[in-house]
């Protein structure tokens, strides 16, 4: 091989670093929270030097927002077409149950982030917001199908269910980021999703 075969593109290399950028924030995140990691800290901790952020991305919240893009298209997951309303409704929380099993810290970052975000004053509490409202529409819509297809009881209210999913699961990642030693988080959204199932699921 080549020495030129050997070197990597500039599209590699920047997609490394951006790679290895994002993965320090995530780890400071974690460590310290969002308004206490600085881009300095992120470019220092990821093995470059202190502006790195700023040539990469342009700012902490520009990498923020790719972060965060990636977070939630990984809640967002999307369905087969013919699914039933009852997997509409509980994909999200499949979603999150799969990816503490697979990458618990970035998960950890990002409800940081989440709960962080009730005292910006900036873009980053609004994007938020419309997300959380958004994924609940996905969860209304869901149990509304599964009422019509026949995959979810009638006697639920799906506004009201939906913002009560939500509401428990954000109660346990918040209890997750404050306490995690008392409490075993993988479980618990087990224990959840099984509640939820058996809530949802009409009694035969």
């Amino acid at each position: 091989m080549t020495e030129a075969k050997q070197r990597r593109t500039q599209r590699e290399r920047v997609d490394e670093s951006s790679r290895r950028l994002a993965a320090a924030a995530i780890e400071l995140i974690v460590e310290k929270g969002y308004a206490n990691t600085t881009a300095k800290d992120i470019g220092l901790r990821a093995g470059y030097s202190r502006a790195m952020v700023a040539e990469r991305f342009g700012s902490k919240e520009a990498l923020m927002d790719a972060v965060l893009n990636e977070y939630e298209t990984r809640i967002d997951i999307g369905v087969a077409a013919d699914a039933s309303g009852f997997d509409r409704a509980i994909a999200p929380v499949e979603a999150v149950c799969q990816f503490v099993a697979e990458d618990p810290t970035f998960l950890r970052a990002m409800f940081i982030i989440n709960f962080e975000a009730v005292h910006d004053t900036g873009t980053l509490r609004d994007r938020i917001r419309q997300w959380l409202m958004g994924l609940r529409e996905t969860i209304a819509d869901g149990i509304r199908a599964g009422m019509v297809d026949g995959s979810i009881t009638v006697e639920v209210d799906a506004d009201d269910f939906s913002r009560e999913i939500l509401t428990t699961g954000i109660g346990y990642c918040y209890w997750w980021v404050v306490l995690p030693d008392q409490i075993d988080f993988p479980s618990t959204l087990f224990r959840w999703r099984e509640r939820i199932t058996e809530s949802l699921v009409p009694q035969r």
